[in-house]
């Protein structure tokens, strides 16, 4: 069996075991990501509406500081209408989160097919600037300090943003690594996870402390291009 079929095998282990992971634990809101994503079920108008209203109720005063009923009486929505769709405020928060990621996922799902024509580097430039376009949003860094708060209260919530946000990143890094050859020390996993530091880890520090604003689609690629040149330089090696 040949290197690139241990590692064809490897990474489908890795899938297959995160997909049954998925199934544990906050059952419905995986439910409503997992439709939203496949483009299967829209959400209702009203649905659509609470969420919207949630959404922004939650960047503005936090998950600790939100009220369901103050978020019905300040945006003329009933509380009846809300607990139709969501049970509980975690629930709600839950979903919020998981809207909010949908968008993230399908723009990574529809790299897929794309990736398979271009060679190695243009790959990762091309995954590197969505990664990037997303994650040094204002509303992404505004949400990501959301749910990191929570998770320390609800250690779920932030394992429901991983597995939708990260989780999927590094899934379809190992997928560009798996299909163009090239030759390395580490494996699939672990040049995934380089990668996406070494993208995200100084740029993400730099928005969080208002150290720089969130950058234009031509910054994003004056940084991509030379952060994949120095990936490859330091973890790939030449055929």
């Amino acid at each position: 069996m040949s290197s690139a079929d241990i590692r064809g095998k490897e990474v489908t282990g890795r899938r297959e075991t995160t997909e049954r992971g998925a199934g544990n634990g906050n059952g419905a809101v995986n439910s409503l990501v997992r439709v939203l994503a496949e483009g299967r079920l829209k959400p209702k108008a009203k649905e659509q509406e609470v969420l919207d209203v949630a959404t922004e109720y939650f960047l503005k005063h936090g998950y600790l500081g939100a009220s369901i009923n103050e978020m019905a009486r300040s945006s003329g929505i009933s509380k009846e209408s809300i607990y139709r769709y969501f049970s509980s405020k975690q629930q709600l928060f839950e979903a919020v989160i998981g809207r909010e990621l949908v968008e993230y996922r399908r723009s990574l799902d529809r790299l897929d097919s794309m990736l398979r024509g271009m060679d190695l580097r243009s790959a990762l430039i091309t995954v590197a600037e969505t990664i990037l376009g997303v994650i040094t949003t204002d509303r992404t860094l505004a949400l990501r300090r959301l749910i990191f708060d929570e998770a320390t209260r609800s250690p779920e919530i932030g394992q429901h943003y991983y597995k939708i946000g990260p989780g999927r990143a590094y899934e379809v890094i190992e997928s560009v690594l798996e299909t163009h050859p090239h030759r390395s020390d580490f494996d699939l996993p672990k040049l995934a996870r380089h990668f996406t530091a070494l993208l995200s880890w100084r740029i993400t520090l730099e928005r969080q402390c208002a150290v720089r604003a969130a950058p234009t689609a031509a910054e994003i690629t004056e940084i991509a291009s030379p952060l994949v040149d120095d990936f490859m330089k330091a973890f790939l090696r030449p055929k």
